[in-house]
This record gives C-alpha cells, structure tokens and sequence, in this order.
C-alpha cells in the first residue's frame, strides 16, 4: 500500500531521504504488535504514525506547529487511517489518554543540539507514560568527536564542503532514551592532533541506535557531521578541549575551548 502525501516544501526533503525512512520503518515493523499503543512525538507529515498504524491497534500522532498539523491531519484523512488520533499540541504537557507500547520520536539532529529529542522524552519517561516492557525508537544515540581542519571560519554542517579530518573519531557520549538525560552537558576530553593545522576545528557526529540490532549513520536529513571551528592554529599533539551545549537549544549554546 503506497501513501498519498502532501507537506510542506521544507518537510519534501525530508520524506525524499529514503535511507533515513527505512531505518525507521523496518524498526517500527520489528516494534509494534497489534494490540499496541503508539505515540509518534513530533510527527510531521505523520508518516511515520501511519506506518505504524499499519500494525497497531491505537496510534496517538502529536504535533506542535499548526501548518504542519494541518497536513498531517490531511494525509491521515486521505490514507483513511481510522485508528489514529492526530493532535494539534506539545508532546511535553499533552495530557496523553493512555500510556504507550511504543513510542516513536525522530526529532533529532546532530549531537541532539538543536531539536528537542531529549526535553521531550524526558517528559514521557517522567510522567510515566511508557508502559512497563514498553520500547522506545529509537533507542538511543552514540556521538562522536574527531580533531578537523575547518574549511569555514563558522559552524557548519559538513556536507558539501569536507573538512579534512585530522584525529581518530572518539565517542564522548551515549545517551539512553530510556533514562533521564540532562538537557546541558558539559565535557572535557582529549584527541591526538596527527598533524599541525591552520584552523582547527572540532566534527560531530551522532549514530541512531534504533534498536538492540540496528543503528543508523548520516543521511541528508539525519544528523548530518556538524563542525565547530576553533579558528585557531595548532600544532601536532594532544590537544585538550572543553565541549559544552545545550540539547533542545540552539548552535550557538556550543561552547568549545582549548585547555
């Protein structure tokens, strides 16, 4: 069954990323049951739900942005799915009617930086809206931390433009969704310099952990390796930083400072 879709012209990039929706789609698949109760948390153009609809008994899709609501609400009308309540609303204070077998939350970026993945999961894990044995996609996140030479003097995400990388990648963190994670973190860690470098600059990356068997890397439009310039010289060597942001903020929480 082929899904009819209208969304947004920033939302078209994001259902065109086929890699980045079939991680999700074949954890979904693995996840729900058909007595299930799902949340999709942030939901979009509500693809996401009505893949899971598919399988499940009840899926609750929220939203916050009214636009985007109403084009979730009409493809959901469109594709006559029946067992889907779509919710104008914010996923942190909505008063859900029942807890959850499944909870589906991909609002995500790099570094869980700029998108409020952690804020709002947190929510549903204090609240206790997740059922006992209930699962949680994706699981979690792995980030990384790697030693560049920057290309630009400002943050960027490193795409186009590749930095030429000059450190082994280290994880510095991995968070667990099913947890309490704080919303401000704060690092130091140290990286082997492999050579001197006229702009260094640090690169992010986050892996998704769907599941116990599943995690995804970088695609277009799931977190993408972010650089942070330092804009300073350095010379070959361990080099220690300090690393600090604010998840659910913005690019310019990132604090980044030489030891």
């Amino acid at each position: 069954m082929k899904l009819k879709l209208k969304v947004p012209q920033w939302h078209y990039s994001l259902i065109t990323d086929y890699e980045r929706l079939s991680i999700f789609k074949k954890a979904i698949e693995k996840a729900v049951d058909s007595d299930d109760v799902v949340f999709d948390l942030g939901t979009g153009s509500g693809i996401l739900a009505m893949i899971a609809a598919r399988r499940a008994r009840k899926v609750y899709a929220i939203e916050l942005d009214p636009f985007t609501y109403d084009y979730a609400r009409e493809n959901i009308y469109v594709n006559k799915f029946e067992n889907i309540d779509i919710i104008e609303g914010d996923a942190i204070t909505y008063n859900f009617k029942e807890k959850a077998d499944v909870v589906i939350a991909e609002l995500l970026d790099t570094a869980l930086i700029t998108e409020p993945q952690v804020k709002v999961i947190n929510s549903i894990i204090e609240r206790d809206l997740l059922k006992k044995d209930g699962r949680i996609i994706p699981n979690g996140v792995i980030n990384t931390i790697q030693l560049v030479e920057a290309k630009m003097t400002h943050i960027y995400y490193d795409e186009e433009i590749e930095s030429e990388e000059v450190s082994k990648e280290v994880v510095y963190e991995e968070v667990d969704f099913y947890k309490i994670n704080p919303i401000k973190v704060n690092y130091t860690l140290k990286l082997n310099l492999e050579k001197n470098c006229k702009n260094l600059g640090i690169k992010l990356r986050t892996y998704t952990v769907l599941d116990t068997e599943n995690i995804g890397g970088q695609t277009p439009m799931l977190n993408p390796p972010l650089v942070i310039p330092l804009n300073k010289n350095a010379n070959k060597g361990i080099i220690k930083i300090n690393l600090s942001y604010k998840r659910g903020g913005d690019l310019e929480s990132i604090k980044v400072r030489l030891l």
